[in-house]
Formats: C-alpha cells, sequence, structure tokens
C-alpha cells in the first residue's frame, strides 16, 4: 500500500509528512486501530471529523476540501487498492472517460491519460463537424453521501467495504450527506471518475463521441440536434444524482474554429510543447515534475525574458516561467514575488520553480518579501507550500529563524499551516520548544501529532520521554506515539 500513497506523494494539495512518517513505519498499527474503528462494539473508536483546508484556485478563488489525518489518509488509499479490479476500462471506443485507475497492477500516470484525452478531441474535431464541452460544478463538493455508497456496492465491492466506506463519508464529515469526498489525491480521484461512467454509457445518448476526463465532458456529432438533445439529457442524469453543470464552462464548438494555433507566436507552440508539466482536471496544479529534455535555445530564452519584462505577465506566460526557467532562476527570481501576489494558485508550481533554483539565499529574500507585506494574499494554501519551500531549501540559510517565526505567527496561519512547519525534523530555531508546547497542552490534533513527528530527530529515550504524557490524551495520540516512538 505504501508504495501507491508514496507515488502520490508529491502530487496532493496538502502533501504532509505527518501522514508519511505514519503509514510508511505504522502500517500495521493503524491497520489494526483501523479494525477498532470499524467494530461496532469499540464505541471509543472512530474516524475522527477531518480538518477543512482550502487551497488556491484561479482567480482567488478558494477550492474546499479536507487534509486526512493519517488513519483516514490510510484508509482510502488501503480501501481503493483493494478494490482496484473494479475500477475498470471504458466499455465503447467513442463513448469513454480518461484519467483516473489501475493497468496492468500500476496506477495510470494522470499526464498520460490527460494528453490521450487532449488527443480524442483533437481527432474528434477533426472528424465531426460540431462539439460541445462542458463540467459538472462543483462536482467534488456536490456529490452525494448515499450515492458514492451505492455505487461502490454496484461495483461488486464486498459489503464489509461499501459499508467501511460510508462509515467513513459519514465520520469524516460530521455526519453530513454532501461536501463529503476529499479532494487532490489519487484515490478519491478514481472515485470520483469511475462514479460519472454512468453519463456516457447511457443508452439514449445520440453523440457520435463522448469523451470524458473526471467531470470534464467534450460532446462530438455532425448534428446540432444531437448535441442539444444530449446535453438536455445528461443535465437531468446529473440532476438525479443532485449535479448540476456550470453554465461559464459550457462552451459549443465549430470544426472551422478550432484552429487557434495558427494566431499563436511559433516560439510560444515551442515552449508549450517543452513544457511537460500537465494542468489537469480538478485540481488546476501541475500533476507531476517538470522535465525539459533539452536545453533551451537562444530564440526560447529571448521569448521568456520578454515575457519577464512585461510589467502585466499573463498567467499562461507565468506559468511558462516557472516551468522551464529553474536552471535560469536568476533571471527571474526578481519577478517572482509579482508573480506570487498576482496568482496565488500557482504556488505550487513556485515551490517546484524554488525547488530546482541554486541561488538559496535569493529564495529566502523572496519568501521574506512575502511574509513581510501585511498587503499579499497570503493565504494557507500560500503559507504550506512557502513552508515546503524553507523546509527543501532554507533550513540552513541566514534568514531561516525569521520566515519560521513569520509562518508561525502569520496572522492567517491555520493549524495545518502550522503543522506543516512542527513536523519538520529539525532541532534549532526553538523548533524543539515549540513542539514540546504542543505536545504538553493536553491536544489531539493536527498540531500535537505533528510535533510528535517533528520529534523523530530526538534520541529515542529523550523522543518517548517527551511523548509520554501526549500520548495518554486520545487513542489517537496513542497510535502516534506507539509509532514514533519504537525506532
Amino acid at each position: 500500500m505504501f508504495d501507491f500513497y508514496s507515488a502520490d506523494y508529491r502530487r496532493m494539495l496538502f502533501p504532509m509528512s505527518t501522514n508519511r512518517y505514519l503509514i510508511e513505519n505504522g502500517q500495521a498499527e493503524i491497520a489494526e486501530f483501523l479494525n477498532r474503528c470499524l467494530d461496532p462494539d469499540q464505541e471509543s473508536f472512530s474516524f475522527r471529523s477531518q480538518t477543512r483546508v482550502y487551497a488556491g484556485k484561479p482567480g482567488f478563488h478558494l477550492r474546499r476540501t479536507v487534509k486526512l489525518d493519517p488513519v483516514a489518509e490510510y484508509f482510502i488509499y488501503d480501501l481503493v487498492l483493494r478494490n482496484r479490479t473494479r475500477f475498470r476500462a471504458p466499455y465503447h471506443e467513442h463513448k469513454k472517460h480518461f484519467g483516473y485507475r489501475f493497468q496492468d497492477g500500476e496506477p495510470l500516470n494522470p499526464s498520460g491519460s490527460y494528453r490521450g484525452y487532449k488527443g480524442a478531441i483533437a481527432a474528434y474535431r477533426d472528424q465531426f463537424r460540431y462539439s460541445l464541452s462542458f463540467d459538472v460544478a462543483a462536482y467534488f463538493n456536490s456529490v452525494y453521501h448515499h450515492d458514492l455508497v451505492s455505487w461502490l456496492s454496484r461495483t461488486g465491492a464486498s459489503e464489509q467495504d461499501y459499508q467501511a466506506f460510508g462509515q467513513f463519508l459519514r465520520e469524516i464529515n460530521t455526519g453530513r450527506s454532501v461536501d463529503c469526498l476529499p479532494q487532490g489525491i489519487y484515490p478519491t480521484k478514481m472515485i470520483g471518475n469511475d462514479f460519472l461512467r454512468f453519463v456516457e454509457q447511457f443508452h439514449g445518448l445520440r453523440s457520435n463521441a463522448v469523451v470524458r476526463f473526471m467531470d470534464d465532458f467534450v460532446l462530438f456529432s455532425d448534428s446540432r440536434r444531437d448535441l442539444r438533445h444530449d446535453f438536455i439529457t445528461i443535465q437531468r442524469l446529473l440532476g438525479e444524482k443532485g449535479l448540476s453543470l456550470n453554465p461559464n464552462k459550457t462552451s459549443d464548438g465549430v470544426r472551422e474554429n478550432v484552429e487557434l494555433e495558427d494566431a499563436i507566436e511559433d516560439v510560444r507552440i515551442q515552449l508549450l510543447q517543452r513544457r511537460r508539466v500537465v494542468i489537469t482536471d480538478y485540481d488546476g496544479i501541475p500533476d507531476e515534475e517538470v522535465e525539459v529534455e533539452q536545453d533551451l535555445s537562444d530564440e526560447e530564452m529571448g521569448f521568456l525574458r520578454g515575457l519577464l519584462q512585461q510589467d502585466d505577465i499573463e498567467e499562461e506566460d507565468a506559468e511558462l516561467v516557472l516551468a522551464l526557467m529553474a536552471e535560469h532562476a536568476e533571471e527571474a527570481i526578481d519577478r517572482l514575488a509579482d508573480i506570487a501576489r498576482r496568482f496565488p494558485h500557482l504556488f505550487k508550481n513556485i515551490h517546484s520553480f524554488c525547488r530546482e533554483a541554486e541561488d538559496e539565499e535569493a529564495i529566502a529574500a523572496f519568501v521574506l518579501e512575502l511574509l513581510r507585506d501585511n498587503d499579499a494574499m497570503i493565504y494557507e494554501f500560500q503559507l504550506f507550500w512557502l513552508t515546503h519551500i524553507l523546509e527543501d531549501r532554507l533550513l540552513n540559510t541566514n534568514s531561516a529563524a525569521e520566515i519560521i517565526d513569520r509562518l508561525n505567527n502569520h496572522p492567517n496561519a491555520t493549524s495545518i499551516s502550522r503543522a506543516k512547519l512542527l513536523e519538520i525534523p529539525d532541532l534549532r530555531y526553538g523548533l524543539v520548544e515549540l513542539r514540546d508546547a504542543h505536545l504538553g497542552a493536553g491536544q489531539s490534533d493536527w498540531l500535537s501529532w505533528s510535533s510528535a513527528v517533528g520529534h523523530r530527530g530526538l534520541n529515542r529515550i529523550d523522543r518517548r520521554h517527551r511523548l509520554g504524557y501526549f500520548a495518554k490524551a486520545s487513542n489517537y495520540n496513542k497510535l502516534v506515539f506507539d509509532i514514533v516512538s519504537k525506532n
């Protein structure tokens, strides 16, 4: 199970070392804990209500989801992995979905699936005169708890598994029936992707081709009447599940009008082809690391430098700079703060850029510039990824202490952004004392769990001593203590 989890770790919206460490080192303990949570006779054990988090989206919009604690995160990865054969490939050659499932024993690469989806769209646009694209409004936040459980039961999963899935959805969301499916992790993307397959499989669709990636649909036909018929039909099908379409994302296409690349500069096209970061369906953020297979040409570098000179750089151009100029970071670092202020949803891209850039002091100056700016739009998602930058690159810089202080005391800091700081296993800068304060507070929450895991850098005797009282606060704390103190 850990291989599946680890492969997805860097793609998460909020990857926490606390979860990764506990799952890697305590699978047996967590599995036993889960057995108790699922045992109706063990009334003191259950899934906890999960912490609400907000990731960034374009235009200063927020994506509402939860950050699963280690037990809940282990459960959903394990459940989906054991039932992976129930997520089947499409049945129909021309009415199909792309995206998240297993193939040949391995999870499909989302980027490869997305390229297949875009390739199918291009091929069908050449083949058919009309197209219609649309997506489901707030899909993950709108899907209904009982519909998800019913879907899993129909896949052939065991009663034990689909009943456990129902308990998981109910308890992590304090009993609410919607907004219960977490976002930003591979197993729930598999669930969300497969759940909608009933749409393209519906017998009454007239379109010649239907392709879908998660909740993004494109219909193709030589008849506008057939497209409109299917558009109405699909809305009715979705409406039976309490889902609706996003009017702002619905658009018609005609074959003569889709050749847009002719209007784009040739160099920009070359750079877009180089850019291996794929913006996927639902997260709207890069799915995997950037790989630039050949050095940029002088012409391409000149184009990127020109983008950097623009006072009002566009979002697409900012993405190109972040994706392709990490090896020339000294030329882009001065614009990084401006990009961060204007496009706060790109902070995961910024983190990838900073991991590759060589000048750590320049990165530290960028981070401090943002943290000192009271007018900057720095919220939970941005603080979380700034803390990742600190952990990956800045702990040995002259600015580390001030960065830690500002991250911890930022007015928009949350329990998750602070937990990301506390889990860093460094023994300097007062982090040990900061963790001790949370461990001694008698709490059972992200701040205490991450503090316990952050103490993994201490020797075993000292670690067990500092965690002793923490372990008595709850059975969750005892689980964390047992895993952290055994090595």
